[in-house]
């Protein structure tokens, strides 16, 4: 598809000054970042297409994530194209790439990675709050529960393992086609390492090399909890797991 001159401006205002996800992955992967403006002049008429009737926090949130991911695409020597989201949402990525996208009020952030490396890959980034019993309850399966609760702060730790299991199913589902529920998955976090992974309590009509010997990473900086889960392909040693 053809993209007009628009891809070559500079990327955003307000660029964060660190890789503050850079971190959760392995060198595979690359990763960019934002703080969401409206962005609506640098974007493909179609990516425009896809959010005219948006409000404009949705506009800068979309515009945002498509200008990080061409920059991240473009490092790993793709050319600039239209990213337009599938039914689900997610964004079709080029032939060749996997990735992920995640926003919050303030912060915008994209993984991506070559499919021949890298299987899929899931980002999430959540506000650092305390979370609600019911909706404790509604996160974290009997198990995770006690483990929460043996730490003696259930309520702030439980964002955790939201966001946690978010970039958990982002991985998973591109290579699933499987909608999971909160208690489909159960994770085992490592809060002192910063690492959780992820078992599937349901079965799956395929179940992707490696996705349960996989090992996600999270980071609690900023009044942010950032989670990152990477599949690397079949063949492809497991990236680093430790701090």
């Amino acid at each position: 598809m053809a993209c007009d001159s628009a891809f070559d401006r500079p990327p955003l205002h307000g660029r964060l000054q660190d890789a503050w996800a850079r971190p959760l992955f392995s060198p595979r992967v690359v990763t960019a970042e934002a703080v969401p403006a409206l962005v609506d002049a640098q974007l493909h008429p179609d990516e425009l297409a896809a959010v005219e009737r948006a409000v404009p926090k949705r506009r800068a949130e979309f515009g945002t994530a498509r200008l990080c991911a061409r920059r991240a695409l473009s490092s790993l020597g793709f050319e600039p194209a239209a990213l337009l989201p599938h039914e689900g949402r997610e964004p079709r990525w080029p032939p060749g790439a996997v990735g992920s996208i995640t926003h919050t009020a303030g912060y915008c952030g994209v993984a991506v990675a070559r499919s021949e490396l890298v299987q899929s890959v899931g980002l999430d980034v959540e506000q650092d709050r305390q979370l609600d019993p019911a909706l404790v309850e509604s996160v974290c399966t009997p198990s995770e529960w006690r483990a929460l609760a043996v730490r003696g702060r259930p309520h702030q730790d439980a964002i955790v393992y939201f966001s946690a299991k978010e970039a958990f199913y982002k991985c998973q589902f591109p290579l699933t086609r499987v909608f999971l529920g909160f208690h489909d998955v159960e994770l085992t976090v490592d809060f002192e390492s910063g690492t959780f992974r992820a078992r599937v309590l349901l079965p799956l009509p395929r179940r992707p090399s490696g996705l349960e010997a996989a090992r996600g990473r999270f980071l609690r900086r900023h009044a942010l909890v950032l989670c990152g889960f990477e599949l690397g392909a079949a063949g492809v040693l497991s990236p680093r797991t430790g701090p």
